[in-house]
């Protein structure tokens, strides 16, 4: 029989293993060499792209008056943006310190009655908004206000998690640049697992990337 302590690190190694594996990478995972895809969860959710078309993966963090935003940016040939993005309300004070900072970086001093000085009311209204806004929106809908903002030529989704996203950029981002890799059955695998030992050079045409969560 297993010893308890054991049992406790089988369990660990597999709440570890589920954590960092976010994204789950398969090598010839879309038949047209050329093409590559990006699946999320739920059936209407899906981007499929040419390798020859990418012109740039690119990441960015900023903050709204509402949310604080991360996102993977994917610029192709033609007129679409791909926009893949995380976003959280803004915690209390947030984007007061945020403009503290921003007037803290132009020089005027950090004790400056600027600062000091509450945010005016229309911005206030607007971060103290935020609690509200994200009640009403699960984290996986994007918000689009029509015709106010039409985000023409943007194809976006909206993933659960920070970390999700990173991992992301990083698997998109090795492929794009062919850095290389172990591969067994055709599909990339640790060192430990390789009985080869040969690096090959990714490829993001043919590789399918899936968001689990």
């Amino acid at each position: 029989m297993l010893s308890f302590q054991k049992i406790l690190s089988i369990l660990l190694l597999a709440v570890l293993s589920y954590q960092v594996s976010a994204v789950s990478v398969t090598t010839r995972g879309v038949r047209n060499q050329a093409i590559f895809g990006i699946e999320f969860p739920k059936e209407s959710r899906t981007y499929y792209g040419s390798e020859a078309g990418v012109q740039s993966i690119s990441t960015q963090e900023y903050i709204t008056t509402n949310f604080r935003v991360i996102e993977l940016n994917i610029v192709t040939q033609g007129s679409a943006l791909l926009r893949i993005y995380y976003s959280r309300p803004l915690r209390p004070g947030e984007l007061q310190q945020a403009i503290s900072d921003g007037l803290g970086a132009t020089g005027i001093p950090g004790g400056s009655s600027i600062i000091q000085r509450p945010l005016p009311p229309q911005v206030q209204a607007m971060a103290d908004r935020a609690a509200g806004v994200s009640e009403a929106v699960t984290v996986t809908e994007v918000i689009k206000e029509y015709p106010i903002a039409t985000h023409a030529h943007t194809i976006e989704f909206r993933i659960g998690s920070r970390e999700e996203l990173l991992e992301l950029h990083q698997e998109l981002k090795k492929h794009w640049l062919k850095e290389p890799a172990f591969f067994e059955g055709g599909q990339i695998v640790s060192e430990d697992e390789s009985t080869g030992k040969e690096m090959k050079p990714r490829s993001l045409g043919g590789t399918l990337f899936k968001v689990e969560e």
